[in-house]
């Protein structure tokens, strides 16, 4: 089949037709767009007058809070000190949180048709891609569990509810 018979415009002409310079419309390219000029104008207003909405609500919202009590907060734990106190608090709490293990009962189950999963490994080998990371980055992996997230239980053999 030659190029000539074929039923299809070259997309080069299609080009030139509708843009014959850069940046300028030609009269078919117009009409072609002339139907959807009003529809997409006024989805334009739409959103860019939910957008104005949005940011003169915001702006609203925040005039209208009066924080004359921070101030007065912030001047008197400046004055006594207080703010060093607040935060050396602060992170002896974390640090205490941190340092306390999560103590959880154990679960009991009450009928003997149930399963029990199979008890967490203790092993502090790591599988798949952590072993790699293990490896190269070893301060990144917990040292004790060897997981990801520091202090989270090993995902091994976590059993199923149900059946086997």
């Amino acid at each position: 089949m030659s190029s000539s018979s074929s039923q299809y415009i070259d997309r080069k002409a299609v080009n030139a037709s509708y843009r014959p310079k850069a940046g300028v419309m030609s009269a078919g390219l117009k009409r072609a767009r002339a139907p959807y000029r009003v529809r997409n104008a006024i989805t334009g207003l739409a959103l860019g007058a939910f957008a104005v909405g949005v940011w003169a609500y915001s702006i609203s919202a925040v005039k209208q809070d009066v924080f004359d009590d921070v101030d007065e907060e912030a001047r008197v734990m400046a004055q006594t000190g207080a703010v060093n106190e607040a935060f050396k608090a602060e992170e002896a709490v974390r640090t205490a949180a941190v340092a306390q293990p999560i103590q959880a009962s154990p679960i009991v189950a009450t009928s003997t048709s149930i399963p029990s999963p199979a008890p967490p490994t203790t092993s502090t080998q790591c599988r798949g891609l952590l072993r790699h990371l293990d490896s190269r980055v070893p301060h990144l992996l917990d040292p004790k569990n060897k997981t990801f997230v520091w202090g989270a239980p090993p995902v091994d053999h976590i059993g199923k509810i149900g059946g086997s």
